[in-house]
């Protein structure tokens, strides 16, 4: 039996949604009880690392450097604004691949959806025909698997934002840290069916990705 040593890594600046706290109790439940049925051959070891600041991407960092210390063998980021179903964590699994990621619609009332295509020219959207997985190039970090294996051959720093000359500017930390990943040869894999687990993306209200449909 191969053992899984899964933390949960949630970068914080200190206020956690309600949403967020009702859906990382069902998740830790769901695998305390059940484990992974998609992974049978595998135990699970299970934690939660919360590093809390102002500098988001900082906090990345100092969560997979901890998760690399450890040993852990998996990570799973969680942002604080994201609400899901427990089983997400069996289907994200149930792929079998280095860097799955979700999709989820960005806190705007223009309802845009977070995973841009492979050749960055569109941003993907998730909807009731949407299934399987899909490469490319970036998603936000929401809720997000990790083999660390991938930590321990892309060089640091994993996170840091670039300059943008054209919008005066600077990224956020997703898009740059993906182009790593696949500079190092790990493709970035969409998960739509895990996506649909996602259940709100909290601010003044919870966005869903039922909005576009």
């Amino acid at each position: 039996m191969s053992d899984i040593s899964l933390v949960i890594a949630i970068p914080s600046t200190g206020l956690v949604a309600t949403p967020f706290a009702y859906s990382l109790a069902g998740l830790v439940g769901f695998i305390s009880s059940k484990g992974l049925p998609s992974r049978p051959e595998s135990s699970v070891l299970l934690s939660i690392d919360i590093q809390e600041s102002s500098v988001i991407h900082g906090n990345r960092e100092n969560l997979v450097m901890r998760a690399l210390e450890r040993g852990n063998t998996h990570l799973l980021f969680l942002d604080h604004d994201m609400s899901f179903e427990p089983n997400i964590i069996d289907v994200m699994f149930s792929r079998r691949q280095p860097v799955v990621v979700t999709n989820y619609v960005i806190r705007s009332e223009e309802k845009t959806f977070v995973a841009v295509s492979l050749n960055g020219d569109r941003r993907i959207e998730t909807n009731e025909k949407s299934t399987g997985m899909e490469p490319i190039a970036y998603s936000g970090f929401g809720v997000s698997l990790f083999d660390l294996e991938v930590f321990k051959k892309v060089p640091q720093p994993w996170f840091m934002p670039l300059w943008s000359p054209d919008t005066k500017g600077y990224t956020t930390e997703d898009n740059p840290a993906f182009e790593r990943i696949r500079k190092e040869g790990f493709p970035v894999y969409l998960d739509h069916d895990a996506s649909k687990l996602v259940t709100g993306h909290c601010g003044s209200k919870a966005y869903s990705w039922k909005d576009k449909t």
